[in-house]
């Protein structure tokens, strides 16, 4: 069982690994260049079938959260792919600094370009190649975390969440975070041509069955359960709220 349902047919042959079968892990498909070249050509784009609201949208979710401080503010965008979301934090000057964080040097080699490409965005932004399970900041230091469709690519969900929980700062640092059902994937693979019965390769990506799998996993990494909030937008888009 392969990732093919989730690659745009353009990017399909590119990304093969040469059998015509299989297809290179979700972790790894994100470190090529086509793909952070497609990102917000296409890619991101089709996200919609699955009820996200679009980047606007989702960045004034994120930003409704988190709310307003009056002291210096940092805020981490995690995943940060090619800026989509980062650029929008930036431009509207409410944060001291926001990082835009990947593991991916293709993916922010992308993002750089385009924030480049920007000169109304602000000094505070930085770029950080990082891993998400090891996060090199110290504890109880960033005020706010966003990751936009980002946590099903993550290979070590607990170390992630308690990573997130631990540097976010306490009495108030907030998570906001979007990502998949499992049922997507299955309804994408069954529009591919793929047998109904093959259901999403864990290997490939994270397998959210259900909302309370997602709110176990944020408890687990350290939040309170009544702190925590999730909420599916349309199909199978599920959105995260945490707060520490």
């Amino acid at each position: 069982r392969q990732l093919l349902p989730l690659i745009p047919v353009a990017l399909r042959s590119r990304l093969s690994s040469g059998n015509g079968d299989e297809i290179i892990p979700m972790r790894d498909l994100f470190t090529s260049p086509a793909v952070s070249f497609a990102y917000e050509r296409g890619w991101r784009q089709n996200f919609i079938a699955a009820g996200f609201p679009g980047p606007d949208k989702e960045a004034e979710l994120a930003m409704e959260f988190f709310g307003n401080k009056d002291d210096s503010t940092v805020l981490v965008d995690m995943s940060c792919a090619t800026g989509l979301f980062t650029r929008r934090f930036a431009q509207t000057n409410k944060y001291n600094r926001v990082l835009g964080c990947d593991y991916s040097d293709s993916m922010l080699n992308e993002a750089r370009r385009r924030i480049n490409a920007q000169p109304d965005l602000d000094d505070n932004l930085e770029l950080i190649r990082l891993d998400v399970g090891n996060i090199p900041m110290q504890n109880n230091t960033i005020d706010y975390l966003h990751a936009g469709a980002a946590m099903h690519c993550w290979p070590e969900l607990d170390r992630a969440a308690s990573e997130i929980y631990r540097v976010l700062k306490p009495n108030g640092g907030k998570y906001f975070a979007t990502t998949f059902l499992a049922e997507y994937f299955r309804i994408l693979q069954r529009s591919d041509g793929a047998q109904a019965s093959s259901g999403p390769s864990k290997q490939a990506f994270q397998y959210f069955s259900s909302t309370q799998s997602l709110k176990d996993l944020m408890v687990r990494g350290g939040f309170d359960a009544d702190k925590v909030s999730v909420e599916v937008l349309g199909s199978a888009c599920v959105v995260i709220r945490a707060e520490k």
